[in-house]
């Protein structure tokens, strides 16, 4: 398949024609060089007519700014060309190509060097992938695989990850081409990914794109093969507005149902009202007895200095005559309000006369 690419290639950009002319011989060598590059590959074929089976050739790169160097695996060799996809890693600087024709161990012959840019480069189309957002489209566009020293030989290698290809991508209606959108990024990321809006209800839309190299559309990529996406009509989208509007209806009544419940609670309370307070009456008839510790009972006598006085004298002087005051209440409970009542003790006069 890479072979069938190369020679798509070679034809495309035709061949350089070099004469050499080898002055030992009596008939002149003729070869036949040319460049061949599909998605930032290189390779270098040649042809020389009546060339000896003998004839072993030598192929050597160039980058700006280094010196001429030969391509390790295409050294002394017998074959009719030479892979040097490896070699080129920036391809916004000039490099270079040429072929050297061992005549014999000590005799070399360089052919006119080929250059290697943009205008040698081809591409594969691109891969896209529609999907549908909501009222947008999306498409992912897949870049093709290069062959380069700086990627890995055991998985594909994307051409965006060694340039940053300016990417088209067009989205048009199937039934009406009219009905089209057009957008051109700059692709900066291994897959590039562009949004189209604005588009009909229960149409066909397909997305097809294309990338060039940077800075130079000359070197561009066929379109891609379509990915096409239905978008959704307006009656399509009904059954869901359906169940969200049955769904919120749902969520309504049940609020209210349980908002309103809470009231009928409270009027049953209030439709069965707490029995009658029992009368006072009926209260203190019904009232435990009360019972009082006599511990609890005090009673204080109050005497003042005069009577205790007179106390004394009594004991020192008795006489026969003898007037007593005394003036007492007992202390006793009163049962109707449950308090202890203390009555004073009035002082006792002793008078005693002469």
């Amino acid at each position: 398949m890479r072979t069938r690419g190369f020679t798509r290639c070679g034809v495309i950009f035709g061949l350089s024609v070099v004469i050499v002319r080898l002055i030992g011989g009596s008939t002149g060598l003729v070869c036949y060089t040319a460049v061949e590059s599909l998605d930032l590959g290189c390779l270098l074929r040649w042809d020389c007519l009546h060339a000896s089976p003998n004839i072993t050739y030598t192929v050597q790169t160039k980058t700006q700014g280094d010196p001429w160097q030969d391509v390790p695996w295409c050294v002394w060799i017998s074959s009719r060309s030479c892979d040097v996809s490896h070699v080129f890693s920036d391809f916004e600087l000039y490099n270079m190509i040429r072929l050297g024709v061992h005549l014999s161990p000590s005799s070399t012959v360089w052919i006119k060097p080929h250059k290697f840019d943009y205008s040698d480069f081809t591409f594969s189309p691109p891969s896209v992938s529609v999907s549908l957002k909501n009222d947008s489209i999306s498409v992912k566009v897949q870049f093709p695989c290069a062959t380069n020293r700086r990627c890995s030989h055991d998985a594909c290698c994307p051409i965006s990850k060694l340039i940053d290809p300016w990417t088209t991508v067009t989205v048009y209606n199937e039934r009406n081409r009219s009905d089209n959108q057009s957008r051109t990024v700059w692709t900066q990321e291994v897959v590039s990914t562009v949004e189209f809006s604005g588009l009909s209800p229960g149409q066909n839309y397909c997305a097809v794109a294309n990338f060039s190299f940077p800075t130079f559309s000359i070197a561009a990529s066929p379109k891609s093969a379509p990915g096409c996406v239905e978008t959704g009509s307006r009656w399509g989208m009904l059954p869901m507005y359906c169940v969200g509007l049955a769904l919120s209806l749902l969520f309504l009544v049940l609020f209210l149902a349980g908002f309103l419940r809470k009231p009928r609670r409270d009027r049953t309370t209030a439709d069965n009202p707490p029995k009658p307070l029992a009368t006072v009456q009926d209260a203190d008839s019904s009232a435990p007895p009360i019972f009082v510790d006599p511990c609890d009972i005090h009673v204080e006598l109050v005497d003042d200095h005069s009577s205790i006085d007179s106390f004394h004298g009594f004991h020192k002087a008795p006489t026969s005559g003898a007037e007593t005051k005394r003036s007492s209440q007992p202390t006793h409970f009163d049962h109707s309000r449950g308090v202890t009542v203390q009555h004073e003790v009035q002082d006792m006069t002793f008078e005693s006369y002469n």
